[in-house]
């Protein structure tokens, strides 16, 4: 069994950020208690700016830390912790986390695809898609709403009854999209095609907005280059070493002059895991695992339900009155490459964030999950659906996916 990582909620994981940044702009109380960060850095500020840097986890993060110049300065001048993802450590889970203040098990948008009961059918929530598809609102024609798949709550909107203005900086890939118009309600978007571009609007925007005010930016392509490279290849390494000289000249070099009173945060949604698609389990492709349909639900239309996950957090959607046996019949299979756990008692454990649940996040999540050993993927094949392609991977609960640095830097 791999060495897994508990999220640590309340007392320094990446759900604690909305509340951290609440309380540096307006009256609400500063939270305690946060793993390495001092009581006294927070404080009210004008300014509240944080860098969500997909998959720069704390394994990537401290490998650069030790040999690159600019970050061996900011990290001795800044105040760095070492947090833990969410669970699940995925995208999905965070970036709604973000917007809306709500952990994966109070949203309900809990991983990239997962069964949603509105239309009986796996989705990306992200995409506004069904599952296996990579086309964006493909739920459209189904006249389904983004209400009735998204969380109500909204942070931008709650800072903005506190008198704050909310900037958000995203790619224009996915700005606008049905996924961010909705969870971004209450803030003023900003596309951008460039990383440089973005840094340089971000700042020229700091100068003029009203204050207080909290600034979100977030950049995607170490994260895309670490699934189609692995987080230890050289385009990564490459990808890391330009994102880090445009933060240097950019944004931290010119903001000593042009910040005051603003708060930098830097973190990761999660790491990544190297994997293999030449080792990845297919359960409905290898014949250790005939017979394993038996235990599957279907929708209405008879179609079986999921795969829901990803191939390192498998979420099987299993009948309820065979999960035992679906469970025995798997770890038998899997042993020695996977764990398989029940969800209940993960809920229970508050693996998912505090208790309790939303009805949302019940309806949708699965009563199994796989959770592979290191370097190890179990997934689903359906040709021009399911698949296995990518060298680095996250979702499950290793160190290397669950440890995320936080890096906080003070402009007075």
């Amino acid at each position: 069994m791999s060495q897994s990582i508990r999220p640590n909620y309340g007392n320094g994981c990446f759900a604690d950020l909305p509340k951290l940044i609440q309380s540096c702009l307006t009256d609400q109380p500063a939270p305690t208690g946060l793993n390495g960060v001092p009581d006294g850095l927070l404080h009210k500020y004008d300014t509240v700016i944080l860098l969500m840097i997909d998959a720069f986890g704390w394994e990537l993060f401290q490998r650069f830390a030790e040999r690159h110049p600019f970050l061996q300065r900011l990290t001795q001048e800044a105040t760095l912790a070492q947090w833990t993802s969410q669970f699940p450590s995925t995208t999905a889970a965070h970036v709604t986390c973000i917007h809306t203040g709500l952990t994966p098990g109070q949203s309900g948008v809990f991983e990239w695809e997962y069964y949603e009961p509105t239309v009986d059918a796996a989705i990306t929530p992200l995409l506004f898609s069904y599952g296996g598809q990579f086309v964006r609102d493909a739920l459209k024609p189904t006249g389904v709403q983004a209400e009735q798949l998204y969380p109500a709550q909204s942070l931008h909107q709650q800072l903005r009854g506190q008198g704050v203005k909310t900037h958000v900086f995203q790619h224009r890939e996915y700005t606008p999209s049905t996924y961010t118009d909705w969870v971004c309600r209450g803030a003023e978007m900003h596309p951008y095609t460039t990383l440089a571009e973005a840094f340089y609007n971000l700042r020229q925007t700091v100068k003029v907005a009203p204050k207080p005010a909290y600034f979100f930016l977030y950049f995607d392509k170490i994260d895309a280059l670490s699934h189609y490279y692995g987080p230890e290849s050289q385009q990564v390494e490459a990808e890391v070493e330009g994102f880090l000289y445009l933060l240097e000249r950019a944004l931290i070099e010119p903001g000593r002059k042009e910040f005051s009173n603003t708060l930098v945060l830097l973190t990761a949604d999660h790491g990544q895991m190297p994997v293999s698609p030449q080792t990845t389990i297919f359960l409905n492709a290898d014949p250790r695992f005939a017979g394993l349909e038996r235990f599957l639900r279907r929708n209405h239309r008879g179609e079986l339900i999921g795969p829901g996950g990803s191939p390192r957090d498998l979420f099987l959607y299993v009948k309820d009155e065979m999960v035992t046996e679906a469970q025995t019949f798997l770890a038998d299979r899997l042993h020695g490459r996977a764990d398989v756990r029940l969800v209940q008692p993960m809920i229970e454990e508050e693996y998912f964030g505090p208790l309790p649940p939303s009805p949302d996040f019940l309806a949708r999540v699965s009563p199994l999950v796989i959770l592979p050993h290191n370097e190890q993927t179990v997934w689903w094949y359906e040709e021009g659906r399911y698949s296995m392609r990518f060298y680095g991977l996250h979702g499950g609960l290793s160190a290397r996916e669950m440890g995320i640095p936080l890096c906080m830097i003070t402009f007075d």
